[in-house]
């Protein structure tokens, strides 16, 4: 008998040594996740710097300063100028402005004004732009204000634009793209 309590003790140690003890119930929970990553002053740099260099220079390599998720260009100013409805995002995911981008670039001088406030995701930005695209034309100022949102890529270890949104005077853009305005009547 004592053989039987030694061998069934030596077999029980064994197999705790091993691993081979199973553990009964439910696994334990996974950890709670990290701190929510919040944009810092260089972090607004960069997107601030980001997003004037996709509508002043557009190269394909700048698709990759855009969230690939959940991306959208929302402005009524755009839609105005397009003749579109307004009240819907114009560029409703990032392959629509890449691809806008990639055939059509803005290309105009953005000049940033000013930026701030931002939060932990957002970043407002003021800018001016004077230009024309029309040959021989007369450039008019266009101002507008953006808020940019920002995204961390965990992948990629860096901020992203995950949406902008943007106003700006734009009778003047029309204008500076060839469009044509006439000033309505004086009342009588």
């Amino acid at each position: 008998m004592r053989f039987f309590s030694l061998l069934a003790l030596a077999i029980g140690a064994s197999a705790a040594a091993t691993g081979a003890v199973e553990r009964r119930g439910p696994p334990p929970p996974p950890p709670p996740p990290g701190p929510k990553k919040c944009l810092k002053k260089p972090d607004v740099d960069f997107l601030v710097a980001a997003y004037k260099s996709i509508l002043t220079n557009w190269t394909p390599d700048k698709a990759n300063l855009i969230a690939d998720n959940g991306f959208f260009d929302y402005s009524d100013s755009i839609n105005t100028v397009a003749g579109l409805p307004t009240g819907f995002p114009i560029f409703p995911n990032k392959t629509a402005f890449v691809g806008y981008e990639s055939t059509t670039p803005d290309n105009i001088p953005l000049v940033v004004v000013e930026v701030g406030p931002y939060n932990c995701e957002q970043i407002t930005v003021i800018w001016s732009a004077t230009f024309t695209k029309v040959p021989g034309g007369t450039p008019s100022p266009v101002r507008g204000i953006t808020v940019l949102e920002g995204v961390f890529d965990e992948h990629k270890h860096q901020w992203e634009i995950q949406s902008i949104k943007v106003e700006f005077n734009s009778i003047n853009y029309y204008k500076n793209t060839g469009g044509v305005c006439t000033r309505p009547a004086p009342p009588s």
